[in-house]
C-alpha cells in the first residue's frame, strides 16, 4: 500500500497554500448577503454604469457623476452576469485571495515563512475583510492595489522598459487607488519616493515624476475629489471594529473601546519598533503613508491597513521576543505566539459567525431599512400596472434618493440624485415635478434647506409615507397642479 504520509509529504508547500485560499473562497461565499442591500454608495454606482455598458442601455446612472475605477474592475463580470451583485462580491473576494498570496510571498521574502503564514491566515479570516468584501466598500480594493503595485514596481526594476507595458500598468494601479480613496494616494507617493531615493536613471525617473504625478492629480480632478468619504471618525471605533466586527446597534461597547484602545496602542508601538524597516521598504513604506493619510479620515479603510501593518510588522517582532527561550522547547519558543493565534483567530471567527447570522435574520442598516419601504412601494406598483391594461393610467415609480446608486439597484426604478435646494418652496416643487418619491436623511446638515422646503408644502403635494432614524420616504402628489404654501410650518 502507498504511504500516505510519503505521498502528501512529495506535495509542495505552495499547493498546500493554492488548496487553503480556494477553501477559504468557499467558505467566504457562504458567509456574504446574497440580497441587494448593505452596498457602498461607490461601488453601487459603478456596477450599474459598468451593467448599463454590458447591456448597452442608457439608465439614469449617469447623472450621478463620475464612478471610480472600480467600474473597470466590474466590467468582465457585468458582461457574463448582467445585474448580479453576487458575481462582483465572488470577484472581489478572488482580488483578496490574491493580494494575500502576493503579501505573503513578500513578507516571506523579507522576514521569514512563519511570520508570513502567522500575519497572512489572521488578516485573511478578520470580520473586517468579510465585511468589506460583503458591502464592496473601497478599502477592500486598496489591499490588492498595493500588493499588485509592489510585485509591479519589483518587476520593472529588474528589466526596466521606459514606456513599456509594466510602467503604463503601475499609472493604471495608481489610478485605481486614488479614485478609490484619500488612502489611494499611498501607492503613488511611495512610488515617487523610491524613484527620488533610488533612481535607476534620471531619464527614467522622469517619465515616472511626470506620468504618476499626472495620473493621480487627473484622476481626482476628474472625480471631484473623494465624494462618499466621511472625514475624521472616530478611530477606536473602527480598530474596534477591525478585530470585533460591527456592533448591531451601531453604538461601540465597553469592550470595544477597550479593544479599540489597545489597538491604538499596539499600532503606536509597531510603528515606532519598525520604522525603519516601513521606510525603507516599498510595501512598507505605502503601509505607512495610508495610515499617516488615512487619520484624516479614520474609517474602516484606515482600519484594513492599520490592521495589516500591525500583522505584518507586529508578528516579526512576537516571535523575535520568543527567540530568547530557543532550546527550551517549543512551549517556551512558540507558546506566547501560539496562545496570540489561538485567542485572536476566535475572536475573528466568533465576529465572522456573527455577521453570518446577523445575514440569516434580514437585518438592515437604518438606511437600508428606509430604501426596503420603497422597495415594497415599487413593488406595489408593479403589480398595479400588471394589472391595469390602459397604458394610459399605467402608474410609473421615478425616485430621488439621497443614496440614488444604492436605491436603484434594490428597488430596479429609475432613481435620481436629490434635487439641489431651492430659495423657496415653489422653486422646489417646480424642479420635482417628474419625480413621485423621495428617499433622504433631513436631519443632515446639507439636506436642511431641502427638508424645509417640502415642510412649507401643503398636503396635498407631500404625502409623508415613513419616518425611520435612517430618514423618511415623501410621496410626492400631484407635482403638476398650482403650489400651495403653508407658511405656518
Amino acid at each position: 500500500m502507498i504511504n500516505i504520509n510519503s505521498l502528501l509529504s512529495r506535495i509542495p508547500l505552495r499547493y498546500w497554500g493554492y488548496l487553503s485560499l480556494s477553501l477559504w473562497g468557499v467558505l467566504i461565499l457562504f458567509l456574504l448577503r446574497s440580497d441587494l442591500y448593505n452596498l457602498d454608495e461607490g461601488s453601487a454606482k459603478s456596477l450599474l454604469l459598468a451593467w448599463s455598458i454590458a447591456d448597452q442601455v442608457a439608465t439614469s446612472v449617469v447623472t450621478f457623476g463620475a464612478p471610480d475605477l472600480r467600474a473597470l474592475l466590474f466590467l468582465p463580470v457585468a458582461f457574463l452576469w448582467t445585474g448580479k451583485v453576487f458575481a462582483a462580491k465572488v470577484l472581489t473576494a478572488l482580488s483578496l485571495a490574491f493580494a494575500i498570496w502576493l503579501l505573503y510571498l513578500w513578507n516571506r521574502h523579507n522576514v521569514n515563512a512563519e511570520s508570513a503564514l502567522v500575519a497572512s491566515g489572521l488578516l485573511i479570516i478578520s470580520p473586517l475583510m468579510l465585511e468589506q468584501i460583503d458591502s464592496l466598500s473601497p478599502g477592500i480594493y486598496m489591499l490588492p492595489a498595493f500588493a499588485l503595485g509592489t510585485w509591479l514596481n519589483a518587476e520593472y526594476r529588474a528589466n526596466p522598459r521606459p514606456g513599456g507595458g509594466w510602467f503604463f500598468t503601475q499609472l493604471l494601479v495608481s489610478a485605481f487607488s486614488v479614485s478609490l480613496h484619500p488612502i489611494g494616494l499611498a501607492y503613488p507617493l511611495a512610488l515617487l519616493w523610491s524613484w527620488y531615493k533610488n533612481p535607476l536613471d534620471q531619464k527614467q525617473q522622469k517619465y515616472f515624476f511626470v506620468g504618476v504625478s499626472f495620473v493621480s492629480l487627473f484622476t481626482i480632478i476628474m472625480l471631484q475629489g473623494w465624494n462618499y468619504v466621511e472625514w475624521f471618525q472616530n478611530p477606536i471605533e473602527s480598530l474596534a471594529i477591525s478585530i470585533l466586527g460591527s456592533p448591531l446597534d451601531g453604538e461601540i461597547s465597553t469592550a470595544g473601546w477597550i479593544v479599540g484602545l489597545a489597538m491604538l496602542a499596539v499600532l503606536v508601538i509597531v510603528v515606532i519598533k519598525q520604522y525603519r524597516n516601513l521606510r525603507s521598504d516599498f510595501t512598507g513604506n505605502i503601509f505607512f503613508i495610508g495610515l499617516t493619510i488615512g487619520v484624516l479620515t479614520s474609517d474602516l479603510a484606515w482600519a484594513i491597513i492599520a490592521l495589516s501593518l500591525i500583522l505584518y510588522f507586529g508578528t516579526p517582532l512576537l516571535l523575535h521576543s520568543n527567540n530568547a527561550g530557543a532550546g527550551k522547547g517549543f512551549v517556551h519558543q512558540r507558546g506566547l505566539t501560539m496562545l496570540f493565534i489561538i485567542i485572536l483567530s476566535t475572536v475573528f471567527m466568533r465576529a465572522d459567525r456573527s455577521h453570518y447570522e446577523i445575514r440569516q435574520s434580514g437585518f438592515l442598516s437604518q438606511e437600508d431599512q428606509l430604501i426596503r419601504f420603497l422597495v415594497v412601494e415599487a413593488e406595489n406598483n408593479r403589480k398595479i400596472n400588471e394589472e391595469n391594461e390602459s397604458e394610459i393610467n399605467s402608474n410609473l415609480l421615478r425616485v430621488a434618493s439621497q443614496w440614488p446608486s444604492r436605491t436603484m439597484i434594490a428597488c430596479k426604478c429609475d432613481t435620481l440624485p436629490l434635487p439641489p435646494a431651492a430659495e423657496n418652496p415653489q422653486i422646489q416643487l417646480t424642479m420635482l415635478q417628474s419625480i413621485t418619491h423621495l428617499v433622504f436623511n433631513p436631519r443632515l446638515a446639507s439636506n436642511s434647506k431641502l427638508a424645509k422646503n417640502l415642510s412649507m408644502l401643503d398636503g396635498g403635494f407631500v404625502e409623508t409615507i415613513v419616518v425611520q432614524p435612517g430618514g423618511v420616504l415623501l410621496h410626492m402628489k400631484n407635482t403638476n397642479s398650482p403650489t400651495t404654501v403653508n407658511s405656518d410650518k
